[in-house]
């Protein structure tokens, strides 16, 4: 199935540390099983088991109070009209 992965870091400052860590280790975590096309959005071709372990590496990664992860489904019939 092919997937577009969006994330966004809140920082609570422009020196926030610990955000740009975070937004340092969900990059190098989405390069791995998917292609950037901009800085925060990712396109992959993904297995179930693959995508589950995405999310729960990312999970381990994201302040999930301050920070999301979008993932959409994108299907073989709407790939063709992109």
């Amino acid at each position: 199935m092919i997937y577009i992965l969006c994330y966004d870091i809140k920082f609570e400052s422009i020196k926030d540390k610990e955000a740009r860590k975070r937004l340092r280790k969900i990059a190098k975590l989405h390069v791995q099983y998917s292609l950037r096309r901009q800085k925060s959005i990712f396109e992959g071709i993904l297995e179930e088991a693959q995508l589950k372990i995405l999310k729960d590496r990312a999970s381990k990664i994201l302040d999930l109070k301050k920070d999301s992860l979008r993932i959409y489904t994108i299907c073989e019939k709407c790939l063709k009209k992109i």
